[in-house]
């Protein structure tokens, strides 16, 4: 008797048989209740996810915890994502930018779209949960009220900032307890060591901060002649106040380079990151230079590979892979 009951209680719950009486009537309606708002909730998620790509990957965001956050997707910030990824780090990416990290958020990475100054957006990373923040932006403001904030939220973790200039650098360190790095000074120095005793007339292409500082260096070196090209006349008032190397003009224009006695020079350094003008300027010079050494700074392995090999002929460095052995020596990733 009791185990026939079983059987047709089993199979009222599974539904093959009913039965005719109120709760029969209510469990059948309340399952298929239950059952719709499953397959709804299931169907609206993954349309959530299907066309708010942005909102998905900061709730995904939300969820880490003893992970590390990168703020600014630029070059060095792309290459320390991918150096962490390699040692099974997870990272979370901020970056005001959506065109630079589209195709993470149609990866479904952890990446918010928002700027690092709001305080919300830092704690939706999960600043207060972090092991270490990665700084990466050039903006000065964001350099320094981001550290005020992450601090503010976690006073432990590791905090490693990307600053050009010594004197801020210092202020910085001291004030938020973090580590500097300068890709422009390792990249400066790499470039240095190699022209310094090799050549005699040298040509800067591009005015940035690893030239402000090849400039200085140059300065003291009175057996090497040297000038530097740049299109922007605002970006040499804001960043140089002798200008008795500098010549103003087009570095793709061919009467600019000849201006500047391409043809004496034996070694060039182009500072030009931009993939078409630096292909341009790169061919430029070696039409009117067969024998110069050509030194070009470029991120896209891709590229660096074309400039390598002719017609091109010059040699390729990347200041943020360097930027990351150098971290690596400093133990600014063991955290």
């Amino acid at each position: 008797m009791a185990t026939s009951s079983i059987l047709k209680s089993g199979q009222i719950i599974f539904f093959f048989s009913s039965h005719n009486s109120l709760y029969g009537n209510f469990y059948n309606a309340f399952t298929e209740f239950i059952i719709f708002g499953l397959v709804f909730g299931l169907i609206t998620v993954e349309l959530f996810r299907k066309y708010n790509p942005v909102l998905t990957s900061r709730e995904i965001s939300k969820k880490y915890s003893d992970h590390v956050i990168i703020i600014g997707y630029t070059h060095i910030g792309q290459r320390i994502l991918n150096h962490l990824k390699a040692q099974g780090i997870d990272c979370v990416i901020i970056e005001e930018d959506i065109d630079l990290i589209e195709d993470l958020i149609a990866n479904e990475e952890a990446v918010i779209n928002d700027s690092p100054l709001n305080i919300k957006t830092l704690e939706d990373a999960g600043a207060e949960k972090a092991k270490a923040v990665f700084v990466t932006s050039n903006d000065f403001e964001i350099q320094m009220v981001v550290k005020h904030y992450i601090r503010k939220l976690n006073s432990s973790c590791k905090i490693i900032v990307r600053i050009f200039q010594d004197d801020i650098a210092d202020l910085i360190s001291k004030t938020y307890n973090t580590e500097i790095i300068s890709t422009s000074k390792y990249a400066s120095e790499i470039i240095y060591n190699k022209i310094r005793n090799a050549y005699k007339k040298v040509l800067l292409i591009g005015l940035n901060h690893i030239s402000v500082r090849l400039i200085e260096k140059l300065k003291q070196r009175s057996s090497i002649e040297f000038q530097l090209i740049e299109q922007n006349e605002g970006l040499i008032d804001d960043l140089i106040e002798d200008k008795s190397h500098i010549f103003c003009g087009d570095p793709k224009d061919g009467i600019t380079l000849e201006t500047c006695n391409i043809n004496e020079v034996d070694c060039v350094v182009n500072m030009i990151v931009g993939v078409k003008d630096s292909i341009l300027i790169t061919k430029q010079i070696r039409d009117l230079n067969q024998r110069c050494k050509i030194i070009s700074r470029f991120f896209l392995d891709s590229i660096a590979e074309i400039l390598e090999n002719p017609p091109f002929r010059a040699e390729v460095i990347s200041s943020s892979e360097r930027t990351i052995d150098v971290m690596i020596q400093k133990g600014m990733f063991d955290f």
